[in-house]
């Protein structure tokens, strides 16, 4: 059993005697963000390979090659070149978590990185390298809390100053590809939950499509509806616009009198107790429990619900009060739809590319299926204990996916560290 020794850093601990314990900028030959050269001096015939920031942070996988992309040269502010083993950090994110987060290069083609990436060259293993300065700067993440700011950034200097373990060279190489190894594994299991999170996503968004527009009864006569959006359904079912089961409501109120409520994905929840009220007056919309609300711009496609609260919502939600015999849960699984949402949007107008806003004056002549007031009951009665199912089953695998994220962190955090050893070919 290897000697060890206390390495100083309370999150770190034991390590063994003979690693060594250094800042990066001395592990390193530079760090850098930015590096002086102009688009002019570089010499590119068409695309070019490029990383931007964002795709560090949202594709934090260890799947390198694949934050590597194709994109326009004119479209890279301060281009920097970096090549096969360099480390790539995210400069800038809008959370502690995201800033910091790297990828090595294992590539060979030299590429382009934009003003905002970090990038650290060094004659280190990369792959070691890698792994070890993404673990320990989680650490320090965990360690320093979350930050509330919108828009968090690190320099060279932050980077720099990160002490991390220095074995030597070959215990370097075979902790790598250890590691390396284990995390494919890791990530394939991970991408196999994945793919069935989203076949389970996508089986709840059809059978929600097929019970609001065809019915509980798979062997009813069916007839042509006309609609567009919806083709078919049964032939004792009518059919009516929006306006005919909805009316607007349209009052403006003051957040201060009536409490905040955001419009989401997930329905209408309270809004953060951490959002800064509007300190001003009738610039809400009022919204009464049993109301629906739904947002009209088409960058927050599937954001509506029914409100379980009396309050306020923002101006660019359309407010609607049910009207006659009609089930309010019914309808609101049916506006839940994907070919709901593409109908709704259609109707939108704006200046702005994939950006438009669709209004109740327009909104009101979308043709909406009405089943007889029974079957719109029990289609939401189905659908509550169905999907409730599907959303058990779906949390259970999500919960899967962070206690594997958490033994991948912990695996690497253990080699890194030297706390668990790699047997030297």
């Amino acid at each position: 059993m290897r000697k060890m020794k206390d390495s100083g850093i309370s999150f770190i601990g034991l390590i063994p005697e003979e690693w060594e314990l250094k800042r990066a900028k001395y592990a390193a030959s530079s760090i850098s963000k930015g590096n002086g050269i102009t688009k002019d001096d570089i010499v590119v015939d068409g695309d070019i390979p490029c990383v931007r920031y964002g795709e560090i942070y949202s594709k934090y996988n260890y799947a390198f090659n694949e934050c590597v992309t194709r994109t326009k040269l004119e479209k890279v502010s301060s281009p920097q070149y970096f090549s096969h083993g360099d480390i790539l950090f995210a400069g800038t994110g809008e959370l502690v978590e995201e800033i910091g987060k790297s990828i090595v290069y294992m590539g060979h083609e030299r590429c382009i990185a934009g003003g905002d990436i970090i990038i650290l060259k060094h004659s280190q293993d990369p792959l070691y390298f890698g792994y070890a300065l993404a673990s320990i700067y989680a650490q320090i993440q965990k360690s320093a809390g979350k930050s509330k700011l919108k828009v968090v950034h690190i320099s060279a200097s932050d980077i720099g100053n990160i002490r991390i373990l220095i074995p030597p060279y070959d215990e370097q190489v075979a902790i790598g590809k250890f590691i390396n190894s284990k995390c494919i594994e890791i990530n394939a299991v991970i991408a196999d939950i994945q793919e069935q999170i989203s076949t389970l996503e996508q089986y709840k968004r059809s059978v929600i499509a097929e019970s609001v527009t065809r019915g509980l009864n798979t062997g009813v006569e069916m007839q042509e509806s006309g609609a567009g959006w919806f083709t078919r359904i049964p032939v004792h079912w009518g059919f009516t616009k929006i306006d005919a089961l909805y009316s607007l409501r349209s009052t403006k109120v003051s957040d201060y009198d009536y409490p905040p409520l955001s419009v989401t994905m997930n329905g209408i929840v309270p809004q953060l107790e951490t959002a800064a009220k509007t300190n001003a007056h009738d610039d809400r919309k009022l919204v009464r429990k049993g109301d629906f609300a739904i947002n009209s711009r088409s960058d927050r496609r599937g954001s509506c619900g029914i409100s379980d609260y009396d309050g306020s919502v923002s101006l660019i939600n359309t407010v609607l009060t049910p009207k006659g015999d009609m089930s309010p849960r019914y309808y609101n699984w049916l506006f839940h739809t994907t070919e709901f949402a593409d109908e709704f949007y259609k109707w939108g107008h704006g200046i702005v590319d994939d950006l438009w806003t669709t209004n109740w004056q327009d909104m009101r002549n979308i043709i909406l299926p009405v089943p007889p007031l029974n079957e719109q009951k029990e289609i939401a009665v189905f659908l509550d204990k169905k999907c409730a199912s599907i959303d058990k089953i779906i949390a259970g695998k999500q919960e899967q996916l962070v206690t594997i994220e958490e033994y991948k962190k912990s695996l690497i955090f253990e080699y890194v560290t030297g706390k668990k050893e790699v047997p030297l070919a």
